[in-house]
């Protein structure tokens, strides 16, 4: 749409980027479930290498996609028996107990993959066989760093700990069961985690399946997890299990945090990426000036590092559940950590400017790059000033002349010096050369120095001397060394 300039207020700008947002959020609640992908989002579990923004729209799109697998009547899909096809009514609660009516029978395998190679359950002579299993589940960042504090302040020993940690592993004991009737613990380990299962003996012709062996010291442990977890589940295949992930909630989690955020949160999650983005389009366009700029690599670690911290401070205060305002301890770190970024993109980019600048200046456009040119360049960055390789009769040596005679051509037209002055120092460019010291500009500072050594008139034998002046606009200074024959005098 086209907005007459007059109309625009800048009052008014974020208003109107709030308001934009808030449909926008607002209309991913009705879109349509066979086809509501995000396609301009990375698709797969949420990416913690992207911001907390990223991450959230990749978890919609998880929940949309395993939303339609559910409803599609998949073979592996976790849909209840007798559930309506796609697109009929569901519950919110689509949880599924597994003592319904028409649950297998006892010791019917179940929920079977396929063989685990040619292995033998450890107690018959029965196939081991890989269960169909939940789908792992997707988590964002903000909620991985959620569930880390809840089992911190509840501790190692909790109860509930131990069932936040061995959900996974319980649904896939429960799946195990059910597709191997008579496995054992050490069957599920066989399959689930094989370093924790040592083999007797290498696998020979006597025992081809591997079925001679123990389990590791710390599946022995009286009462670990892994035992009271085998002990408690029950032969449920995955799709009769209740859903470890719930993408109808989930989904919901998503929108509410979409919906509840202001514009100033939503550009905060944005801003890390918007700096890294900054920084990769400086390193593309730079890569030709590279080598000449003074420790770049380490520059460019130090910002990525920097962002890398910035894109943890933005969603550790914006990404609560409840939205709450963020400690003014963190927002200023949060600044803190922008400006410091900041400030360093801008004197890298400048020093990318000058890099070229000298190159052109100095050596022309057209001219290939040398080392002697880059160690050139490089020492007039690190130091005020550096030695010519080539003396005052080199072509570098003519075009500083020239820049000198057009700096101060440029001083005198500012100052409105004289203009006989200025159409001498005007003159031909292929007529400059070395010895016309009237382009130079006026000098910063005046040195003279004053040395004394050896045999003098009237006393014979001197000792060194040494006396030097330095002027400059607004001080004046001297130093000076005196020594004494102390041997004659």
């Amino acid at each position: 749409c086209r907005t007459h300039e007059s109309t625009i207020r800048p009052p008014s700008s974020s208003s109107a980027s709030a308001s934009s947002w808030s449909r926008s959020s607002h209309s991913y609640t009705f879109l349509p479930i066979p086809f509501s992908f995000l396609r301009s989002v990375a698709s797969g579990f949420p990416d913690s290498r992207t911001c907390l923004l990223h991450q959230k729209l990749q978890m919609l799109n998880v929940c949309m996609e395993r939303r339609t697998l559910r409803d599609g009547g998949l073979p592996f899909a976790m849909r209840p028996v007798g559930a309506a096809a796609a697109g009929g009514d569901q519950s919110d609660e689509e949880f599924f107990d597994c003592a319904g009516d028409d649950q297998e029978e006892a010791g019917e395998a179940t929920g079977r993959l396929s063989r685990l190679g040619a292995m033998l359950l450890v107690g018959t002579d029965d196939p081991l066989y890989i269960p169909v299993t939940q789908e792992p589940v997707p988590k964002t960042e903000d909620q991985l760093e959620d569930d880390a504090e809840v089992m911190l302040k509840l501790g190692p020993g909790s109860e509930l700990c131990t069932q936040m940690m061995s959900a996974s592993l319980l649904s896939d004991m429960e799946s195990f069961k059910a597709a191997n009737p008579a496995g054992q613990l050490e069957d599920f380990i066989r399959w689930y985690s094989p370093r924790d299962w040592i083999e007797s003996e290498p696998v020979d012709g006597q025992d081809p399946f591997g079925r001679k062996g123990q389990l590791s010291a710390r599946m022995l442990i009286p009462g670990n997890t892994w035992q009271t977890v085998w002990e408690g589940a029950r032969a449920v295949p995955a799709r009769r299990q209740k859903r470890l992930f719930d993408d109808t909630r989930e989904a919901e989690k998503v929108l509410h945090f979409l919906e509840s955020r202001t514009i100033g949160q939503i550009a905060q999650l944005t801003m890390a990426t918007l700096f890294h983005v900054g920084l990769l389009t400086l390193v593309q366009n730079a890569r030709a000036e590279r080598d000449a700029v003074p420790q770049c690599d380490e520059t460019i670690d130090r910002i990525t590092a920097t962002c890398c911290r910035l894109s943890r401070e933005s969603w550790s205060g914006a990404g609560g559940a409840a939205g709450a305002g963020r400690p003014a301890s963190a927002v200023s770190s949060t600044v803190k950590y922008e400006q410091q970024l900041l400030a360093e993109m801008m004197q890298l980019e400048c020093t990318v400017t000058q890099v070229r600048s000298l190159r052109r200046k100095l050596f022309g456009a057209t001219s290939g790059e040398s080392s002697g040119q880059e160690k050139l360049v490089r020492s007039l960055l690190r130091a005020h000033e550096t030695e010519l390789p080539e003396g005052a009769a080199s072509p570098v040596a003519e075009r500083l002349m020239v820049l000198f005679a057009e700096a101060k051509r440029a001083a005198n037209e500012q100052s409105g010096g004289n203009a006989d002055q200025q159409q001498q120092s005007g003159g031909n460019r292929a007529n400059l050369t070395v010895s016309s010291t009237q382009n130079l500009p006026d000098p910063i500072e005046k040195q003279f120095t004053l040395r004394l050594s050896g045999n003098t008139v009237s006393k014979g034998p001197g000792t060194p001397q040494f006396l030097r002046a330095i002027l400059m606009p607004q001080e004046f200074r001297l130093c000076g060394a005196f020594s004494r024959n102390t041997t004659f005098y």
